[in-house]
């Protein structure tokens, strides 16, 4: 069995979990990983004896927690949101909403279309 095999089941139950790993996380899974053997959901090491992937998981995020981020929506995959789904709706500022009520014409429209998507829409 490979390295890649067990860092799949790890990525695997991170995004379960509603987590998603970085690069440097992967890389201390490598290294901590290194040599062992994955059969079902336990993960073999070397001289150390086996623990499931979950345990490992948790393990992991107490050592290195600024590894892990939120997914927005763990049970769908990045190709299938939209970008609508993946920008943040942060709330409009007052000077935002003060060049709305300024402006006129095409720019008008769009920025109210912007508060309407946000649910801000303060009349035009």
């Amino acid at each position: 069995m490979t390295t890649d095999e067990i860092e799949d089941a790890v990525v695997s139950a991170a995004r379960a979990r509603g987590y998603a790993l970085n690069s440097a996380t992967m890389a201390t899974v490598a290294i901590d990983l290194a040599g062992s053997s994955l059969s079902g959901d336990q993960i073999t090491v070397p001289g150390k004896g086996s623990l499931s992937v979950q345990d490992y998981l948790r393990d992991l995020h107490d050592r290195a927690p600024s590894g892990f981020s939120r997914l927005q929506q763990p049970d769908k995959p990045d190709s299938e949101r939209t970008i609508t789904e993946m920008r943040r709706k942060r709330p409009l500022d007052s000077a935002w909403h003060a060049r709305h009520a300024k402006a006129t014409g095409i720019t008008k429209s769009m920025m109210s279309e912007i508060a309407a998507s946000r649910g801000e829409e303060k009349g035009n």
